[in-house]
């Protein structure tokens, strides 16, 4: 998009309106910037509650709806490939709700269909808009992250049954692993307890390149809501609490010039804590502000389908060593 396209509107549709899509229209039908023209979902009923809802037209399919210059996808992940790869080479953006492909080769053909047309494929991880890993993320600039410990559990809601926990839940934290932490990963071992739409509760290990791990648990079997991180460095621990975007920074208290059994005997070192200031905002309004500032070339993708393929791939060590357990 040139320089003197910048400032214009885009014209933006919501492809499925169930629970997520709905959160997306919302959002989008209050942004400055962006006009909201079309809602598509194959239940009638559905979109066109959407449609009266969000001020804008009802469509049964892709095939129907106007030109666009962008679509957000929340349509269920089986569908992704075909939807996503027949609007990319039509020249439309796309913000793919996660994940993004059932499949590897689902995944590479989305990735290739937007490298060919030059249009923007961007995945919503959208914790990775949550203002407190945001500011996690520069702590970490200047220290590396050695361990993560990640749980994201409730109860089962019936919301997602297509896929199993880890593709539903643990995708999140396995991104943010990733974004917090980086480098190479070595290892993988994960135990899990088996449901009617697959595993429902699971625990992996990632081992990283220089000694470093993180521990993840996803539940939807949990009697309760819990999304939280924790990082230790070699200096700090780090909590993130991310319903209530609260960011906690511990740190045990020193003693100059003082070492062995004096100071562990005759001195007691408090922890500092510290609550550090998060600027809140709703994560799902950041991840479009910044799809739609990457169509405009205001700045990078920071979540291309590369960076989400890289998350599947660790979705799939993970799903790999569950079945290893049922075979």
């Amino acid at each position: 998009m040139s320089r003197a396209d910048s400032a214009r509107t885009l014209t933006f549709a919501v492809v499925g309106v169930g629970e997520m899509g709905r959160n997306h229209a919302r959002c989008l039908a209050s942004m400055k910037g962006v006009n909201l023209v079309a809602v598509v979902d194959p239940d009638d009923k559905r979109r066109t509650a959407a449609a009266a809802t969000f001020e804008c037209e009802p469509y049964a399919s892709t095939s129907e709806m106007p030109p666009v210059d962008a679509v957000v996808v929340a349509a269920p992940t089986a569908l992704h490939a075909d939807l996503g790869c027949a609007l990319l080479e039509r020249g439309v953006h796309c913000l793919m709700e996660k994940p993004l492909a059932h499949d590897r080769r689902e995944a590479q053909l989305l990735v290739d269909a937007a490298d060919s047309a030059n249009v923007t494929l961007q995945v919503g991880h959208i914790e990775r808009f949550n203002p407190a890993v945001r500011q996690l993320k520069e702590f970490l600039e200047d220290e590396s992250a050695i361990v993560a410990n990640a749980r994201r559990m409730s109860a089962f809601s019936g919301r997602v049954t297509d896929i199993d926990v880890v593709m539903d839940l643990m995708v999140h934290d396995l991104d943010v692993v990733l974004f917090l932490m980086g480098g190479r990963v070595c290892d993988v071992v994960a135990r899990g307890i088996n449901g009617p739409n697959g595993f429902d509760h699971v625990t992996a290990l990632v081992s990283f390149g220089g000694g470093r791990l993180a521990s993840l648990t996803a539940s939807r079997i949990t009697q309760n809501l819990v999304r939280s991180l924790e990082i230790t460095t070699r200096d700090r621990y780090f909590t993130v609490d991310y319903p209530n975007q609260e960011l906690l920074i511990f740190q045990q208290g020193r003693i100059e010039g003082i070492s062995g059994k004096a100071a562990e005997s005759n001195y007691s070192l408090d922890v500092d804590t510290r609550r550090v200031f998060v600027r809140r905002s709703e994560p799902l309004v950041a991840e479009l502000e910044h799809f739609v500032g990457v169509i405009h070339g205001r700045h990078e993708n920071e979540v291309d389908g590369r960076q989400a393929l890289s998350a599947l791939e660790l979705v799939w060590d993970v799903q790999r060593c569950l079945q290893d357990l049922v075979e």
